[in-house]
């Protein structure tokens, strides 16, 4: 067929396919080849010349075989050769005209299946039927055959290595065709845009208005030097990308249909756009898009010219905004703040969620006023409001309702507490004080609350029921929250008091651990201890958990408690051993909170290096809310605290949203099964299957279980013929203070 055409039988063994790595050699070819290209591409050769000069190097690097492109046509109907340096004419005739089907060859099938396709013996492979023919009459006996692909990512042709030879590719000539794939699609991606450049470059030059040409698939394919003055981006940058890379983001979909639709009946549209610099920046346009056709009356570009409107829009949003906000604060006026909470509880009605109205004064504001000045005082209420501002979410709002009032607005509220917090923070940062004229000035604020949907339904009825709760404030004592609704008023009062009380609580040293003994069922041995805080509180005694612990994480206050816990956990567990008790095992529970604040780990080592303590004798349980947290951040802190050499385990495990996956992943140590399953395992079937599959479960994967909440010797009994490793309950014994604890170890190995 060629002049490299040699029968099979006097090739050696090259048909024999290997899959190993791509030898030193290989790689040198693969290298040398792409260099090769790629010069006469940056030498400005034309896209034939390189298209034929990959096919060649392909050739030679193929012994007993030939390379072709063929292209689709334009209905994408038939394939053509478009090159094949080693066919002659007469050769090529008979290949073209090629139609996708299954039976249409290697390179038929590409197109068929728009996948690669490695035929190695074409004379019995199906995929060969319908053109057999073809195969003995060229003597080509396997034929690999790649897409190439447009600038679309549509497949537009194929590029194959034909061999008269049996064989199956080996990576090095699998590699060989993916490049020479990529190679030939750049090559006529570059090709088809130049043509189409060339032919608007002159139009775009001289124009002041910024101008961008498009393919009917909105592919950019040209801009002009006023585009890229107002924009800042080259050519280069937009070259082959859609207009929707310069979307500002704040038009929806409605828009750009209504657009759209008007130039398909009209053939052009008009408006104001808002798009988005290079820099970032967001800028208003006046913008044409209009149609080019050709003779046939075929779509064939898309041309959008526009004007920077910048300065006009500022001039009239400068207007705008003077005449809708507080001139000394710059907060929105009373009549905006109205917009907004109407548009709040329009959106929120359907969706049935909360909305709430506060309204705050600062306590004793006019005696600073006159103390220091009606100017500082001014400036005072501007360093006040930006305070206020920064306690809130960009969906709230705040307004200066005159004087040293404000109005503030809690968006999307899904439940009280998340009111409570916000008051309890507001709170805060007023009497928080600052310096100011050379002193340091503080204050205080009353708050009064209302609550859409449950205190009224609009401005007027919230407002008006907000300022008669901060009045009931004021007159009970004044730097204090008050809630229109009285049930809101119980709930925020004992939420404020918690909070002011674990402040308390930590400052003059209030807490207490309680232990719990963990069980072997192995040996009936104590083998640690679950500490357990408690709360001495100097009005309503000791207090567990149950009653503070929720409250100091929507605070935040339980990354300080968190770290006495841990320190004060560890000092106990080297003190029983000065006593005499064996080395126990001392569990911490640890909070989300903790994890998010991202240095528990060095929390931890000063509480190891202060104590002495051994670090395989801490345990951190962990709940599996915690999973819910960043997985790679969470996975990272994991391994960090492993290396330290402490031990992990899931807490409440079944109740949350552990998975197989994840407890390969953590590294866990240990699985705590929750009371909830254990409590009923003796009367619920369900509840000890339960059981059963975590024990089962956990072994699997050489993890040892202790259940909790063991009341009863049935419940021992059960868990023990499940092969549980420990327990811990009141069948046993309550949580205990440290030296009762201590007693219990001492009085259990009698």
């Amino acid at each position: 067929m060629s002049a490299q055409h040699t029968t099979a039988s006097s090739v050696s063994h090259q048909s024999v396919s290997h899959s190993g790595p791509l030898s030193i050699e290989e790689q040198t070819q693969l290298l040398n080849l792409q260099r090769a290209i790629l010069k006469s591409i940056a030498q400005g050769a034309e896209h034939l010349e390189v298209i034929k000069q990959t096919c060649l190097l392909a050739e030679s690097l193929l012994t007993n075989s030939f390379s072709s492109v063929m292209l689709m046509d334009d209905h994408y109907q038939q394939l053509n050769v478009y090159v094949a340096p080693s066919l002659t004419p007469e050769q090529i005739q008979k290949i073209n005209g090629l139609r996708p089907s299954p039976g249409g060859g290697s390179c038929g099938n590409v197109i068929y299946q728009k996948t690669v396709q490695y035929v190695s013996n074409t004379f019995t492979d199906e995929r060969w039927e319908d053109i057999r023919h073809l195969a003995h009459e060229f003597d080509v006996r396997a034929c690999w055959s790649i897409p190439i692909f447009s600038a679309e990512n549509k497949v537009i042709g194929t590029f194959a290595l034909s061999s008269f030879e049996h064989r199956e590719p080996s990576l090095f000539h699998r590699m060989l065709l993916e490049i020479g794939s990529s190679i030939i699609g750049i090559a006529l991606n570059r090709n088809h845009y130049q043509e189409s450049l060339r032919q608007f470059e002159k139009v775009f030059e001289g124009s002041e208005q910024g101008i961008m040409v498009t393919d009917t698939n909105l592919k950019i394919l040209s801009v002009n030097p006023a585009f890229t003055k107002v924009l800042g981006y080259s050519i280069d940058d937009v070259k082959g990308k859609t207009p929707k890379m310069l979307s500002s983001g704040l038009h929806d979909q409605l828009f750009y249909r209504a657009m759209w639709e008007s130039i398909t009946h009209f053939g052009h549209w008009r408006g104001e756009v808002w798009n988005r610099r290079k820099n970032g920046e967001i800028f208003p346009e006046w913008l044409s898009i209009s149609e080019v056709r050709n003779e046939l009356g075929d779509i064939t570009h898309y041309v959008g010219t526009f004007s920077d409107i910048s300065d006009l829009k500022s001039a009239q949003k400068e207007i705008q905004y003077l005449s809708s906000h507080d001139a000394l604060t710059g907060l929105p006026d009373i009549s905006l703040f109205k917009d907004r909470l109407e548009t709040a509880i329009s959106i929120a009605a359907p969706s049935n969620r909360k909305i709430g109205l506060l309204a705050l004064n600062l306590d004793n504001f006019k005696f600073l006023n006159d103390s220091l000045g009606y100017a500082s005082g001014d400036k005072l209420l501007k360093l006040f409001a930006e305070r206020l501002k920064g306690c809130l979410h960009e969906t709230d709002a705040i307004s200066r309702h005159g004087g040293d009032e404000f109005i503030i607005l809690l968006n999307n509220i899904h439940d009280d507490d998340s009111i409570n917090y916000m008051v309890d923070m507001l709170l805060t940062e007023v009497s928080s004080p600052f310096a100011f004229a050379g002193r340091n000035i503080s204050t205080s604020c009353s708050i009064g609350v209302a609550v859409y949907p449950t205190d009224g339904h609009d401005f007027e009825k919230l407002f008006g029921r907000a300022r008669k709760a901060m009045s009931q404030a004021k007159e009970e004592g004044r730097n204090t929250a008050r809630f229109f609704t009285e049930k809101l008023n119980t709930d925020s009062l004992h939420y404020l008091n918690i909070a002011y009380g674990l402040r308390e609580a930590l400052a003059h040293h209030q807490f207490e651990l309680h232990y719990q003994p963990q069980i072997s069922l192995k040996d009936a041995q104590v083998i640690g201890a679950e500490a357990l805080i408690r709360w001495h509180h100097p009005q309503n005694g000791m207090q567990p958990p149950a009653q503070f612990i929720s409250i100091a994480e929507q605070t935040g206050l339980i990354v300080e408690m968190g770290e006495w816990i841990i320190e004060a956990a560890c000092r106990q567990g080297m003190q029983w051993q000065k006593n005499g008790l064996p080395p126990l095992s001392i569990a911490v529970n640890v909070s989300a909170v903790q994890f998010r604040r991202g240095n528990l780990d060095k929390v931890i080592i000063k509480a190891l290096e202060k104590t002495g303590l051994n670090p395989q004798l801490l345990e951190l349980e962990l709940t599996e809310s915690i999973l819910l947290e960043d997985i790679d951040h969470l996975l990272a802190q994991l391994d960090g605290l492993k290396k330290l050499g402490v031990k992990l385990a899931i807490d409440d495990f079944g109740t949350g949203y552990s998975s197989l996956a994840y407890l390969k992943k953590f590294n866990i140590d240990r699985l705590k099964i929750d009371q909830s399953f254990v409590r009923d395992i003796n009367t619920d079937p369900n509840d000890a299957a339960i059981v059963r599959a975590i024990v089962q479960m956990a072994h699997t994967l050489n993890l040892e279980v202790i259940a909790e909440g063991v009341e009863d010797e049935a419940m021992l009994k059960h868990l023990r013929e499940s092969g549980c490793d420990e327990v811990q309950g009141y069948l046993f014994s309550k949580p205990l203070p440290a030296d009762a604890f201590e007693a219990f170890i001492k009085n259990s190995q009698l």
